[in-house]
Formats: C-alpha cells, structure tokens, sequence
C-alpha cells in the first residue's frame, strides 16, 4: 500500500527544517543583554548576601543567605546562557 515513493498514500515527505533565519546581528544582541542582565544579578546577588552576612550576628541567617544566594545564582545562569548564544550566533552555519 504504498506509492512509487515509498511512503503510505496521502502521506507527504518531511518539510525541510532548516537553522532560524534570525540574523546574527540579533543573536549577538540578546546574548550580550544575557550577559548584562547576568552580570547585574551577580553582582545584586553578593552585595545582598555580603549586607545580610554583615547584619547577622545571632547565626540565625539559614533563611536569609538562601534569599541571598538565589539571585546570584541566577545571575550565574545568565551569564553561562549568554555565552552560549554568543558562542553559536558566531558559530558559522
């Protein structure tokens, strides 16, 4: 039950998938604002954690260096996802 082709009838080939067409102008663009952005919560991140280390004098901060870290954190996350793209938008196709 199959045409000349191969596939069932009625079934059409695959479409051709091809790399997004945004140009790489645009790529550079959105992984230097990650890298930014990344950066800005970094630094946010151990100023707050720094500020609540140098507040905390009854060692109850458990709660507070977690509040304190997580905005690093995620500025370490956008940093490395901003490298990313930036290493593909200059990757040649």
């Amino acid at each position: 039950m199959t045409d000349n082709g191969g596939r069932p009838y009625g079934s059409s080939p695959a479409p051709c998938r091809r790399g997004s067409p945004e140009p790489r102008a645009v790529r550079e663009a959105r992984a230097r604002r990650a890298l930014e952005f990344g950066t800005a919560w970094l630094i946010g991140g151990l100023l707050i954690t720094a500020v609540i280390h140098g507040e905390d004098q009854g060692g109850a901060g458990g709660v507070a260096y977690f509040v304190g870290w997580v905005p690093t954190l995620y500025g370490v996350h956008r940093i490395v996802a901003g490298l990313h793209l930036l290493g593909r938008s200059r990757k040649p196709r």
